[in-house]
């Protein structure tokens, strides 16, 4: 029975993600800013309909602030993040470049009209951090995970790599952390995707769980207040890390 209930989700993840891809078609031709405002809304309305194939149950502590444009920063355990996060607010994402190189995945990320990480090029990196601050400055908010790769969960949060901070630094924009968590019963499949996990046959396992509980918890927002990026990293990493060890 597992098999043609995964098969189901399967089937409707697929069709959920085409429908919305054509959703995004008529702003992938207009002004830049206005389509990437309009496609963030198109995001959103994706994690939501993801969420609820999966049947991902997303509890959620602390405000969202939507008057201005923030940096998100979160810690980072799956590719399960992105759907929770998007699912609660409208999103830019800031991807790897190399993903937009994956067949087929690559291609429908690129949609969403990310912001590509080349961190390879400092040419692009300069780009990349102009296109971030631009962002929030535009009133959107960017998400996130200095940690750079993610974890299990349980040896704590990452050092944070400083580069993502200098647009915040650069726009004066606020820093929304946010801590991220998933609640699981023992002897489960663990829905978190680290180290040298294989895509496709952890996704299948998590295909075959009937709920996944999560919870995000959203703090304070913290302003550059004239930090550096790598004092404001450090800071930010110092918050959250305090937290998610009181939790």
């Amino acid at each position: 029975m597992s098999f043609f209930i995964r098969l189901y989700k399967i089937t409707a993840l697929i069709m959920w993600s085409a429908f919305v891809a054509l959703l995004t078609i008529p702003y992938q031709f207009t002004g830049k800013w206005n389509s990437i405002k309009k496609i963030s809304r198109c995001t959103q309305l994706w994690s939501k309909g993801m969420a609820r194939i999966i049947n991902l149950r997303v509890k959620v502590s602390g405000d969202i602030p939507a008057e201005m444009g923030a940096l998100v920063v979160s810690n980072h355990m799956s590719y399960l993040d992105i759907i929770m996060h998007g699912s609660i607010m409208p999103l830019r994402h800031a991807p790897k470049s190399d993903i937009a190189k994956w067949p087929v995945l690559g291609w429908y990320i690129g949609l969403s009209r990310p912001i590509w990480i080349d961190r390879t090029s400092k040419q692009s990196s300069e780009s990349t951090m102009r296109d971030y601050a631009e962002t929030m400055k535009r009133g959107m908010h960017l998400i996130v995970y200095p940690e750079g790769t993610t974890t299990d969960g349980k040896s704590g949060v990452l050092p944070f790599k400083s580069a993502p901070f200098e647009a915040a630094v650069s726009a004066d924009a606020p820093i929304l952390p946010v801590i991220t968590r998933y609640r699981q019963a023992s002897g489960e499949p663990t829905v978190c995707w680290y180290g040298d996990m294989k895509l496709l046959p952890h996704a299948w396992q998590v295909l075959k769980l009937s709920s996944i509980e999560a919870e995000l918890r959203f703090l304070q927002p913290i302003f550059p207040e004239g930090r550096s990026r790598k004092e404001l990293a450090e800071f930010v990493h110092g918050v959250i890390t305090k937290e998610y060890k009181s939790l």
